[in-house]
């Protein structure tokens, strides 16, 4: 739950060269009106507002009204196949599968889509970015990310919901490290001046790498940073485990592959324990899960399970804010051994994974790889 009903604005640009949308920070009733405005600038015919169950419908009817006052507009669902007449704009309301929903139906439309994320992962990462897991998306009119819509987050999704913040402050803004560890809170609850420093945070991140790499094919996958674990976990299908929280896993199993390897110094991995504890996530793989069953999804997937020298691509840092990189891509392969050791980091102190006799080299080398096939975007789980 947050706390503070404190107007806010603030505004960010993000993109590439030409190619840059406007993000909004907003809370506040007079902020409202200023999105009935913003609808009537756009001179939209119709404007067809996608969004799913889970958005209370008290957002809804409120999206509806203000945009309602400068052109008709219909509510649709995120699964549905209603058709979007290519004049109108059409609107994401809702989380990160909202969000991947209406970027597919963007592509048929004259315009970009407006999007209204209502989770954190979705403001913090998803609508944020301009890849998606079908490509690159659409560019949008606006984002905005309007403080209401995450007072009424349920208390359990607020905390590892800021994975995006975290991680990028390890990989990319770690100038902003003290300031981000001592605001972050375990019981998850903020204020409104908190949430909108994470949001302008990290979109001056995704600023600073994708002004020069906006499909985030070099540098900027950094942002995929911990989501390989994170991944495999998901098609491990871990219960109750959030996707922030398997992210969090996935940091200290990048952290401890890149320590062994020779990469991230001590400090640096105490660095990622240590603002990880601050924000409350979970060091210790979820039972059922063994640290075995990781390696093999994520050798499987990776299609090298039957290779004894096989290996696995990850990011991985050299220290704080800087990836390992060569031959300009963000993903390292690692071997077997350097990944038993990161996975065993976060194992139950009991169980261990299992080491066939064949040993192979845990060395380290950079290019190409592929992520978990069927596995979602930054933050679709």
């Amino acid at each position: 739950m947050l706390s503070s009903r404190s107007p806010v604005a603030l505004d960010r640009s993000i993109g590439s060269g030409l190619a840059r949308f406007p993000l909004q920070i907003r809370a506040g009733a007079t902020s409202w009106d200023e999105l009935t405005g913003i609808a009537r600038r756009l001179d939209a015919e119709r404007f067809v507002v996608v969004s799913d169950p889970g958005v209370p419908a008290a957002h809804a009817h409120r999206v509806l009204h203000h945009l309602g006052a400068a052109a008709p507009a219909d509510l649709v669902g995120a699964s549905g196949t209603d058709d979007v007449p290519p004049e109108a704009v059409i609107v994401g309301l809702g989380g990160t599968s909202v969000l991947d929903a209406v970027a597919e139906r963007a592509a048929h439309t004259r315009r970009g889509p407006l999007l209204l994320p209502t989770t954190l992962p979705a403001v913090l990462d998803t609508a944020l970015s301009l890849v998606g897991p079908g490509g690159p998306r659409r560019l949008p009119v606006l984002v905005r990310a309007q403080l209401e819509f995450l007072d009424t987050l349920a208390p359990g999704a607020v905390r590892p919901g800021l994975y995006a913040l975290v991680r990028n402050v390890l990989s990319v803004c770690p100038a902003s490290y003290d300031q981000v560890c001592a605001r972050l809170r375990p019981d998850g609850r903020y204020d409104r001046s908190a949430l909108a420093s994470f949001i302008a945070l990290c979109a001056d991140a995704r600023a600073a790498l994708t002004c020069y790499d906006p499909l985030e094919d070099g540098p900027a996958g950094v942002f995929r940073y911990g989501h390989a674990v994170a991944d495999a976990l998901r098609v491990l299908g871990v219960g109750a485990l959030r996707y922030g929280d398997a992210v969090a896993l996935g940091l200290l199993v990048a952290a401890r592959c890149a320590r062994g390897l020779g990469l991230l110094d001590a400090d640096g991995e105490a660095a990622h324990r240590e603002l990880l504890a601050r924000w409350g996530a979970p060091a210790v793989l979820p039972a059922p899960v063994t640290a075995q069953d990781v390696l093999e999804v994520l050798r499987r997937a990776q299609k090298v399970a039957d290779d004894p020298d096989s290996t696995v691509g990850m990011v991985l840092l050299d220290a704080l804010g800087q990836p390992h990189v060569c031959g300009g891509h963000t993903v390292a392969t690692v071997g077997r051994d350097a990944l038993r050791a990161g996975l065993e980091a976060v194992a139950a102190p009991d169980v261990m994974v299992a080491r066939p006799g064949d040993r192979d080299p845990a060395g380290t080398r950079s290019g190409p790889t592929s992520h978990v096939p069927g596995a979602p975007g930054p933050a679709a789980w």
